[in-house]
């Protein structure tokens, strides 16, 4: 299975700068028209950069309501001036590890759907459109989805203030709390830049939940049915990083902890445990009927 893209860009420089970004995706019997990039982007090792454009966020609109299909392997966006812009394109591994996300979505849902005044969950398919300055003057940066998302009351009253202006879900907004999973195709230093991005955002509170037990060569060699043999499980399988933002400077700490049976949320979410027992449960039997 492949994704194939033509990419219109607004220059030949664009376009050279696109290839140059997707040299590993391009396709050789390139198109006539100088402007114009096609790639292919092959699952289930996943992700096509298209760059650039300089619409800023209408663009984004057009695009997303013009490319259906393609858009629900949106990854994130960038629509700001100054830089480059780009959309990523995540190609899904199917269903590997869907079912932890799930499950970390339900249980932050059924935290959520007992408040006495409930704030907005999301999970993958809600885009939060993160903005870059403060008051009147919002300038939307750039596009982000996250495995979990969570707007208390309060902050989701002042996010839907914008709900008619940028379309659903979350509007021109950071959430309060984020859950990030590590999939078997994400390496732990993409997963780490991307917990830097939500941090320098804003978020109050995020987790990055590591539940891949074997490597991603050993789930593509079992993928083609082949048994690769000994179990060797990932030193980093069952860790949980906590970024806590501190309110009054700004910046972020971060606490690890090495398969811990439940995690409480330290600011974002008063009083919410998670309950992860089960949850090393689950990815480590997915794993281990393979072996």
């Amino acid at each position: 299975m492949s994704l194939d893209v033509n990419v219109t860009c607004e220059s030949e420089e664009a376009a050279s700068y696109t290839k140059t970004k997707n040299t590993r995706y391009l396709i050789t019997d390139a198109a006539q028209d100088p402007k114009v990039v096609r790639l292919r982007c092959p699952a289930p090792n996943c992700m096509l950069r298209i760059h650039p454009y300089d619409r800023g966020f209408a663009h984004y609109e057009r695009f997303t309501s013009g490319h259906h299909e393609l858009c629900k392997s949106m990854k994130a966006a960038t629509f700001g001036p100054g830089n480059r812009q780009y959309y990523d394109i995540q190609m899904p591994v199917g269903a590997e590890g869907s079912f932890i996300a799930t499950e970390m979505l339900g249980q932050v849902g059924n935290y959520n759907s007992q408040l006495p005044v409930p704030g907005r969950v999301g999970g993958a398919g809600a885009a939060s459109f993160l903005r870059t300055s403060t008051g009147d003057d919002v300038q939307v940066d750039r596009m982000r989805k996250a495995d979990v998302s969570c707007f208390p009351a309060e902050q989701w009253e002042k996010a839907s203030q914008c709900y008619a202006e940028v379309g659903p879900p979350f509007g021109i907004a950071v959430p309060t709390f984020v859950i990030e999973s590590r999939s078997i195709s994400q390496s732990r230093a993409e997963m780490l830049e991307t917990m830097e991005v939500w941090m320098e955002a804003g978020v109050e509170e995020a987790w990055l939940v590591d539940p891949i037990a074997i490597s991603y060569n050993q789930w593509l060699r079992r993928l083609d049915g082949n048994r690769v043999g000994g179990f060797n499980v990932l030193p980093t399988f069952g860790q949980v990083d906590v970024y806590v933002r501190d309110p009054a400077t700004g910046n972020y700490t971060i606490t690890t902890f090495e398969k811990p049976e439940s995690v409480q949320s330290v600011t974002a979410l008063p009083d919410f445990v998670m309950d992860f027992q089960r949850i090393w449960e689950m990815a480590m039997q997915d794993s281990e009927k393979y072996f």
